[in-house]
């Protein structure tokens, strides 16, 4: 397989312009059960975007990654045929029943909500019939290239983005405390909450923080490591981020990901050559500072304890502050005004402001009626920079190169235009000499046709001089020329995407099959997440006897942890139990307590694992 860069996309404007910034594929929401309610997408939406997609050779994934009851599978079953005929080049799903139930013509990828954590894990997905695996957010390389080696199906990793705490299926804790569930789209987000921090006892262990709150990921500096290991399909998170953000990380990927391809001889996965106005720099979209988070081993510095808000590009701290602003060397050159700042501080916390004015040294933060006091120990970061938005927002392309011909037959005169890529498609268009004065000047007719032929302007390619290797040209008038123009594009277009659904429609998904394993890969009690009666039978199909439905369908979720996570709150904060730096006036078991309740915690320490429990009654 040929190494994909995957895009995210909360709508299919979103998608085209992560096509123009050079993804390989992107996915984007399905109708219903896309597993994010503010990123749903209509069929028809989604059908257009597929045929700009193919153009490029890029793919379209669709999320309907939901767990499903039994009264929504028909529907959600159809709507995957459905969105498959439009276009589709997979279905992204959790629900092993909707696999089940689903026409063998659609093609799946299993989601990350499948929690697949081990080797034996995507082997079992494998055996079900999916045909990528999307491995956990905690995977280290090592586990990447031990799964690579498993498994016959694309490996997907992420590389940028969001970090939800938990292991991903695996997190109850939104649904126990509010009933919104994040195996069905509507997490609560609890782990961006303050939280105070106990133990048995009562007595505080830390002051009360964001506890379950991490940093974002960025592994753009760890793509050749990743490429190395066997991970085939690099995805960046965000289908509720912005245009803007998918441009930008997306064009920062892409510059990265060609110089690791090009250093081993591999080809790109799609066409054409993405130009754009900005130069990309992830530091200048949104984000909670970053981490490669435990890509390379057990790590700190993974979490964002002090605000679940996004900080941006770190400035400095202020030469001095005065009411409604502050002085810092050189502010004219930096700061622009609508520039939005965040300032953070042991003695104030964080809040945020925009930049009103700069007059030299001095920087106007917020409306001047307030006039905003910054701590004198305030550290400044940049989370909004006026002037590369404004580079930003520019229009980018994304062109493929063709060549243009005009030749002639003793009948015909042959216009034909063909890709320069491995694909070497092309369209050629005949005219009869006889329907044609023949042109006088034939130097002068040539250069016009020429120029005429070559304007491809705002389609997806790009051409040189045409090759005119005539001995005599037709008269035609320039905006018949113009025509003939449109016509090939037009018939290279269709003839692009005519052999992108041959490819494409070939596919028939594997009939599931029982393997073999030393032990079972996952829990089979309510965190398998079985939610209907189809993914039931087709975990006994496969041998795995399912003990209780999801939490969600009824089943029991007071005997199971509401979070399982690689984070460590006691790690972070320099207390590792397993270096024995957790003071001894501290009584054990620790927890964390909100509005919401007291919540226990667990640590596997053997494992360098967290779990947070269902809370006392």
């Amino acid at each position: 397989m040929t190494p994909e860069l995957l895009s995210p996309a909360r709508d299919a404007p979103a998608a085209r312009e992560a096509i123009l910034a050079g993804a390989d594929s992107v996915y984007i929401g399905a109708p219903l059960y896309g597993a994010r309610k503010d990123a749903a997408n209509s069929a028809g939406d989604i059908a257009s975007l597929c045929r700009f997609a193919h153009l490029y050779g890029c793919k379209v994934y669709v999320a309907l990654n939901t767990i499903l009851f039994d009264s929504e599978l028909p529907k959600a079953a159809r709507m995957a045929e459905e969105l498959w005929d439009a276009g589709a080049d997979a279905i992204i799903a959790q629900d092993l029943g909707l696999l089940a139930a689903t026409a063998r013509r659609v093609k799946f990828h299993a989601s990350t909500q499948c929690h697949i954590d081990s080797p034996d894990k995507a082997r079992f997905l494998e055996a079900a019939g999916f045909a990528a695996v999307v491995l956990a957010r905690e995977t280290p390389l090592r586990q990447i290239a031990e799964t690579a080696r498993a498994v016959k199906i694309p490996v997907e990793c992420f590389v940028h983005g969001a970090l939800c705490v938990s292991y991903s299926g695996q997190c109850y804790l939104s649904y126990k405390i509010g009933g919104r569930s994040g195996n069905r789209g509507e997490c609560a987000q609890p782990c961006r909450m303050k939280y105070e921090f106990e133990d048995s006892l009562g007595k505080r262990v830390a002051p009360p923080a964001y506890y379950l709150s991490l940093r974002d990921m960025n592994r753009l500096s760890a793509l050749g490591e990743m490429l190395d290991a066997g991970a085939g399909i690099f995805k960046i998170e965000g289908r509720l981020k912005d245009a803007g953000y998918v441009k930008n990380i997306t064009a920062a990927y892409r510059a990265e990901l060609d110089r690791q391809l090009g250093a081993r001889g591999l080809e790109r996965a799609s066409f054409g050559e993405s130009r754009a106005a900005f130069e990309p720099d992830p530091k200048k979209s949104f984000s909670r500072l970053f981490c490669e988070y435990h890509l390379r081993g057990i790590e700190r510095g993974c979490a964002s304890f002090s605000t679940p808000k996004a900080r941006g590009e770190f400035i400095g701290a202020p030469r001095s502050a005065f009411a409604g602003g502050f002085e810092l060397g050189g502010a004219d050159k930096i700061f622009s005004n609508g520039d939005g700042l965040f300032f953070e501080s042991e003695s104030g916390g964080g809040f945020g402001a925009r930049v009103g004015r700069v007059s030299g040294d001095r920087v106007f933060v917020g409306r001047p009626e307030e006039r905003l006091k910054i701590p004198p120990d305030a550290k400044i970061w940049r989370n909004r920079d006026a002037k590369f938005e404004a580079a930003l927002s520019g229009k980018s392309a994304r062109k493929m190169r063709a060549e243009i011909r005009a030749e002639e037959s003793e009948t015909d005169y042959i216009f034909s235009i063909a890709l320069r890529d491995r694909r070497a498609l092309g369209f050629e268009i005949r005219r009869a000499k006889s329907g044609f004065e023949t042109a006088e000047n034939f130097g002068a007719a040539r250069e016009k046709l020429s120029e005429s032929l070559a304007r491809l302007g705002d389609t997806p390619f790009e051409c040189g001089a045409p090759r005119i290797g005539c001995r005599s040209l037709p008269q035609i008038k320039a905006s018949e020329a113009n025509a003939l123009r449109r016509e090939l594009v037009r018939g290279l277009e269709e003839k692009i995407i005519s052999e992108y659904e041959k490819s494409r429609t070939s596919y028939s998904r594997p009939l599931p099959r029982k393997i073999s394993f030393a032990n079972p890969p996952f829990e089979c009690d309510a965190r398998a997440n079985a939610a209907n009666a189809e993914a039931e039978k087709l975990y006994a199909a496969m041998g795995f006897k399912i003990s209780s439905r999801a939490p969600e369908a009824g089943g029991g979720a007071s005997a199971i942890p509401l979070m399982r996570a690689r984070h460590c709150i006691l790690r972070e904060l320099g207390m590792c139990r397993k270096e024995g730096k957790l003071p001894q006036k501290f009584k054990e078991p620790l927890f964390l307590r909100s509005a919401d309740g007291k919540f226990p915690l667990r640590f596997d320490c053997a494992n360098c694992q967290m779990f947070v429990l269902n809370p006392e009654e």
